[in-house]
């Protein structure tokens, strides 16, 4: 059997031709995002979220950070734990802003393959908020906050009813947490920030089977997920689903601001418009065009996809080819046939099946 290249859409419109062409509705999980920012903390009409004046009301000195993300953070005092009230309007430190630094940073093929479950029962989950400079594209490298260094985050994999240990690590100033959808917990404790050198943990143990968003919860979430940090989870059912060839695929949006120094900065009030840069599945526009997915005449091939959003629905479709299975819940059951395309939400995730047969 030779192979054959199947690529996701992946590109200035992933998943149809009108994905960003609907304007949401008031009810929206970019509605939901920007009205739980405003009921915390007051944006500025103007300008980057993450830009704010310094003591002075001039620009401060240089810090290394990158371009806008300018002033040193306030005073820790003013940085609440809770993750509904904790940020700030001026992150931390970032990685390198110029133009030769921006020129080095590589541009790197995100590996869709769903990673092989652990023999061990007891999965151990040990993440670190981090920001970094992210070639997303031949010309544009973006200024992220990640989950260790790259958007999206690694990708998890654990089954139901294992025990699932999980660590956060935030090493820069700005608080962050994490809100995996795969955990039924409480928020309040589970979720909550973490200063600079904090580490929050917190153990769940998942009760369904599908494919999950975690992100960072902390406020505003829209500025936080909007900004790179997001991954997924994806939990396996106890008795395994048949064999296949297992791919996991984020998409996410990217707002971006004018490059200084050769890299861009996300912009808050540009998510708030709801009219994306980029969308991409995995952090890179067009990757999967470039470096197709491929598989072999014959092979059942699943798809667990997962909505970062922000805002915009994944109306998840393969050209040439339909889906055997769409799993509506928690696999194997809610199953449906014969499906051209399906819509995932916003902060949402579905499993897909097809067998690779043309």
């Amino acid at each position: 059997m030779s192979d054959r290249a199947m690529a996701a859409p992946d590109g200035p419109t992933p998943t149809s031709n009108d994905a960003v062409a609907d304007v949401p509705t008031t009810d929206s999980r970019r509605d939901f995002l920007r009205f739980a920012s405003a009921l915390t903390l007051m944006i500025p009409g103007l300008g980057l979220a993450v830009a704010a004046c310094n003591d002075q009301g001039g620009q401060g000195a240089h810090t290394g950070q990158v371009p806008g993300s300018a002033t040193p953070p306030p005073h820790p005092s003013t940085l609440n734990p809770d993750s509904k009230l904790d940020t700030g309007l001026t992150p931390g430190s970032a990685a390198a802003g110029s133009a030769a630094s921006a020129a080095a940073v590589p541009l790197r093929t995100f590996d869709p393959a769903l990673p092989p479950l652990s023999a061990d029962r007891t999965y151990r989950i040990h993440l670190h908020a981090r920001e970094a400079a992210i070639r997303i594209s031949d010309d544009t490298v973006v200024a992220a906050w990640t989950f260790e260094g790259d958007t999206p985050g690694p990708t998890l994999h654990c089954r139901v009813g294992d025990t699932v240990e999980v660590v956060l690590t935030n090493e820069v100033v700005m608080p962050h947490s994490i809100d995996l959808h795969a955990a039924q917990i409480d928020p309040k404790t589970a979720f909550r920030s973490a200063l600079k050198g904090q580490s929050v943990s917190f153990t769940f143990t998942p009760k369904y089977a599908g494919a999950f968003l975690y992100h960072c919860g902390s406020a505003p979430v829209l500025l936080h997920l909007g900004s790179g940090m997001f991954g997924a989870i994806i939990v396996s059912p106890r008795e395994a689903l048949p064999r296949a060839r297992e791919f996991v695929l984020v998409q996410s949006e990217f707002y971006l601001g004018a490059a200084v120094g050769g890299i861009r900065p996300f912009d808050y009030q540009r998510m708030l418009s709801t009219l994306p840069d980029y969308l991409a599945f995995n952090g890179r526009p067009d990757q999967y065009a470039r470096t197709p997915i491929r598989v072999k005449r014959g092979d059942r091939v699943r798809f667990w996809v997962v909505n970062a959003g922000p805002t915009h629905p994944c109306a998840f479709h393969i050209v040439g080819q339909q889906f055997d299975t769409v799993y509506l819940g928690a696999p194997p059951g809610n199953a449906i046939h014969g499906v051209q395309t399906w819509n995932v939400p916003a902060g949402g995730g579905m499993c897909f099946e097809l067998n690779a047969d043309v």
